[in-house]
């Protein structure tokens, strides 16, 4: 039995001005956070980012969030 994400989802991607879904996904791994960018459903078979220290997860996500606020305050059009 794998490991639970806390987050997996599938995106559009962009590669050399294409399209190339990809699976995303973050998890616990034994205590260790990763981040896994793959082919659809299988995020597994790509890049992973395991992280160095706690430190360096946290600034990784505090960079997310003031991407997340940045990105907040431009108006969206429906």
């Amino acid at each position: 039995m794998g490991t639970q994400p806390f987050f997996e989802a599938d995106v559009p991607g962009r590669l050399n001005d294409k399209s190339t879904p990809c699976t995303i996904e973050v998890l616990d791994q034994h205590s260790i956070p990763e981040v896994r960018i793959g082919p659809p459903g299988a995020p597994h078979n790509g890049w992973t980012a395991s992280f160095e220290d706690w430190a360096q997860f946290e600034e990784f996500v505090d960079s997310v969030n003031l991407l997340h606020e940045r990105l907040a305050s431009i108006p969206r059009s429906k």
